[in-house]
């Protein structure tokens, strides 16, 4: 996920700035991504984009939540493939445990 998909004509300087952040976490090794980190920046989007909900007029946030919807839902498919792949992830730990264990019988 780059940058770009998260961020559109009317985004927030701030709110840029956790974007990036969000795609700096996404774009690191699977092994090294913080779930804690992720849904700590998730969170923090979703505090600002709200914020910025209430601060502008009507067309405005009109505009803004038509496109911040394209996004949410591009943020929870992402979420949605992490979820998937931590699953698999210890579904094969799982299994590679229980093998451990026939083979010490």
């Amino acid at each position: 996920m780059n940058v770009d998909k998260l961020d559109h004509s009317l985004t927030p300087l701030f709110l840029g700035k956790v974007n990036a952040a969000i795609v700096g976490c996404v774009a690191s090794e699977s092994a090294a991504l913080s779930t804690e980190q992720f849904y700590h920046l998730i969170s923090l989007r979703h505090s600002l984009v709200l914020r910025e909900l209430r601060r502008l007029s009507d067309d405005a946030r009109s505009a803004f939540a038509e496109k911040e919807l394209t996004i949410n839902r591009e943020l929870e498919a992402l979420a949605l493939e992490l979820k998937l792949a931590a699953k698999e992830e210890i579904v094969g730990f799982s299994r590679a445990q229980k093998a451990v264990k026939r083979y010490k019988k």
